[in-house]
């Protein structure tokens, strides 16, 4: 018995995508076969000369009939069948479509004039075919069989126990040759097929193997990836502890819980305090780009953007009221917009949006938010007067650790990564994030930003 699942693909996903992925290509490729078969008959009839009698071309039309009602069954059964809850069912349809392909093509060898038929290297190509999808023990069996049955066939024909086909046409005399040139022909013809059978099942071997080691090299990469980041995680979190000691320790000497300061060591313990919150700003965000490299977004959740936005706007009030901006929430359907995520990241996007707004819009500025839908999406957006983004650097700044050179220029601190951050989130949800500048809200001398989000509407 026939071991059909080798042992090294046992558990290798990549190999029976391919059986899947050669199933598929091999129907189509059948489907091509009937069509060419056809022609076959039709213009070696009418313009070769061809001089097949009534009794070949009723079987020749009748295998090509056979062929394709076989094909579109196995077209039906491989749609139905899924490599992954039926590696053996994938298997099996390989077999059974090599069988039966094998089986036909014997008879329209035959029919044609076996060693002297046109369609006899054909076997030489299913031979190819067999040894890159089915084991190399299997398709040995089918090489040696193949070799049996037509040399039988053979020796049967050439002493008239069964009857002679030929295509006339082509061949005029089919007896001038002897029993030897038959024996000859069927030992290189076994040679042949036994050969290219063990040279493409190993180079197919190979392949694969070389395939999954390529995988497997890549996994551990991305398990050193994962390393990395999470060692960069407790490294960056250990500096932050003692910056926001200090900083807490500033607190209470601008408070003046401790005692009265004088009104330049107060300038100069508040500059030292807007120094340690761009520290601990940036560290943040170090730490929320680890956190975006090691999410797989394995756990999702339904939950309500709009909530969400309303939220968000409510952790900055603060910091809008102390730039005196106003920012006006525009939600436009009346229904709870739902999506489907990780509430986390999509909060940690738009709250770093909003954010970025605020900071870069100037006193007394304007925010804008819209929420609004379409037939399978929620559209968000965020749109502010501040001083926007050079039209020759938007298609930059979703880079890594890229800053706007006017961002630079007004000092306005930031570590560059937040909007890479922001699209990695939002490209995790199947989302698309655009940004305009300058925005439809913007003045002459603040054009300001408009950030396009788009994300898939959970439907319930």
């Amino acid at each position: 018995m026939f071991n059909l699942i080798p042992q090294w693909a046992e558990h290798y996903d990549e190999f029976w995508k391919a059986i899947k992925i050669r199933n598929i290509w091999f129907i189509k490729l059948r489907y091509i076969a009937v069509l060419l078969l056809f022609m076959f008959l039709i213009l070696g009839q009418t313009l070769l000369n061809f001089n097949l009698n009534s009794f070949q071309i009723k079987v020749i039309v009748i295998t090509d009939v056979l062929i394709l009602l076989c094909n579109i069954v196995f077209d039906v059964i491989n749609k139905k069948t899924d490599y992954n809850s039926s590696k053996l069912g994938c298997m099996k349809i390989s077999i059974l479509m090599m069988t039966i392909d094998l089986f036909f093509l014997s008879i329209l060898v035959y029919i044609t004039g076996l060693f002297f038929s046109p369609l006899y290297l054909l076997y030489v190509f299913h031979m190819i075919i067999g040894s890159l999808i089915l084991p190399g023990s299997l398709v040995y069996l089918y090489a040696v069989i193949l070799s049996i049955v037509n040399s039988v066939l053979s020796f049967f024909m050439h002493y008239s126990v069964i009857p002679k086909f030929t295509i006339y046409g082509l061949v005029q005399h089919l007896n001038d040759h002897s029993i030897g040139y038959e024996i000859l022909f069927s030992i290189v013809f076994t040679f042949v097929l036994i050969t290219i059978v063990y040279l493409t099942n190993n180079i197919a071997k190979e392949l694969y193997q070389r395939e999954k080691e390529l995988r497997i090299s890549l996994e551990k990469l991305n398990d050193a990836e994962i390393a990395k980041q999470k060692y960069t995680l407790g490294i960056v979190h250990e500096i932050k502890s003692p910056i926001v000691a200090v900083k807490s320790i500033l607190d209470l000497l601008i408070g003046k819980f401790i005692a009265p300061i004088d009104p330049l060591v107060e300038e100069k313990l508040s500059r030292a305090k807007e120094r340690s919150e761009e520290a601990i700003d940036l560290i943040n965000d170090v730490l929320k780009f680890s956190k975006i490299k090691l999410l797989e977004l394995e756990q999702t959740e339904i939950f309500s953007l709009d909530e969400l936005i309303k939220i968000i706007i409510d952790q900055h009030t603060e910091e809008l009221n102390n730039k005196s901006i106003s920012l006006n929430y525009k939600f436009i359907t009346k229904k709870s917009l739902k999506i489907k995520g990780d509430r986390t990241l999509i909060e940690l996007a738009f709250s770093n949006l909003i954010s970025n707004s605020i900071k870069f819009t100037n006193e007394k500025g304007s925010i804008f938010i819209i929420l609004n839908e379409t037939e399978k999406t929620i559209e968000a957006e965020i749109s502010d007067d501040g001083i926007g983004i050079p039209e020759n650097e938007i298609s930059k700044i979703f880079g890594q650790l890229y800053r706007a050179s006017n961002a630079r220029k007004e000092g306005i601190e930031g570590s560059g990564m937040g909007l890479s951050i922001v699209k990695e989130i939002i490209e995790k949800h199947s989302g698309v994030i655009k940004i305009l500048s300058p925005s439809k809200i913007g003045k002459l001398n603040t054009p300001g930003t408009t950030v396009l989000i788009s994300l898939p509407k959970y439907l319930d």
